[in-house]
């Protein structure tokens, strides 16, 4: 939404009905990018700024410190 910061969205952001839904088995998304949120929040309050002005190098090393391949 306009005006809001600090807002990040995880998981099912997709849509379409039952069937297609079915189809798509994103639950591994889903999980990536809640540790993706979840990490870029860490990094913010880390760096005391908002989540748009994270430095996406500092979030990539982040997440490699966690395991995460990112290539």
């Amino acid at each position: 939404p306009r005006g809001v910061d600090n807002l990040l969205v995880a998981g099912r952001a997709i849509g379409g009905d039952k069937i297609s839904h079915a189809s798509v088995r994103n639950m591994m998304a889903c999980t990536v990018s809640g540790q993706g949120a979840g990490a870029a929040a860490a990094v913010s309050l880390k760096q005391g700024v908002t989540t748009a002005e994270v430095s996406i190098s500092q979030l990539q090393a982040e997440l490699k410190r966690q395991g995460v391949r990112l290539t």
